[in-house]
């Protein structure tokens, strides 16, 4: 298993409910369930399933990142030929950014070393 963090946002989006919705939509995740628990910031939080890819959705309380709310972690069970990030990286490109959302993925998420790309 392999994991990508991505942080994203979009206007039309003024709940995490809302946003977990279109981007589910936009990346055609059918399998999808609303989930409470108090170790996401808010409580709530949202899983979908893509094929191999899972995906949870939760509001993000990173610092330096405030243009970007939302939190999208991203398992992906992959034969050892293709790479998470690369796959989530074309995802996003081919469907998120199209329909109006702005995402960045965070490599060392949460850590001092951490790196952000912005789409």
């Amino acid at each position: 298993m392999q994991y990508v963090d991505v942080l994203g946002e979009m206007h039309q989006a003024d709940s995490v409910a809302t946003f977990a919705k279109k981007l589910f939509t936009a990346l055609g995740v059918e399998d999808q369930e609303a989930r409470e628990s108090s170790n996401y910031v808010g409580g709530q939080y949202f899983k979908g399933r893509r094929g191999n890819l899972l995906l949870t959705i939760s509001l993000s309380d990173e610092e330096g990142h405030d243009d970007r709310p939302y939190w999208i972690h991203v398992a992906v069970d992959l034969p050892n030929t293709e790479s998470a990030p690369d796959v989530v990286d074309r995802m996003i490109r081919e469907k998120a950014l199209p329909a109006g959302f702005k995402m960045a993925r965070i490599i060392n998420f949460g850590k001092h070393n951490e790196e952000r790309i912005d789409y």
